[in-house]
């Protein structure tokens, strides 16, 4: 027999009914999973959008302070010098 005309083997996997094991594919856990994991996503995507909000009022806060603490800066260097 040549290369050509061999059939299949069961290693190849593109004849799986040959095979002796016929396995079930278990749709009912993968949906319990999706659903378990489907849920967790939403809650923490909710949890990363509260977060984000607060890093953005934070980041605000910044650079309010950093602001600030250059407009201060020079009075500072002028208090100094007197």
């Amino acid at each position: 027999m040549t290369e050509k005309n061999k059939p299949p083997t069961p290693k190849t996997g593109r004849y799986h009914h040959d095979t002796e094991e016929q396995t079930t594919i278990p749709t009912k856990a993968w949906k319990t999973e999706y659903a378990k994991l489907t849920a967790e996503r939403k809650t923490l995507n909710q949890r990363y959008l509260e977060l984000k909000e607060e890093v953005k009022e934070a980041e605000k806060i910044r650079k309010s302070v950093y602001s600030i603490l250059r407009q201060e800066q020079p009075r500072r260097t002028q208090d100094m010098e007197r």
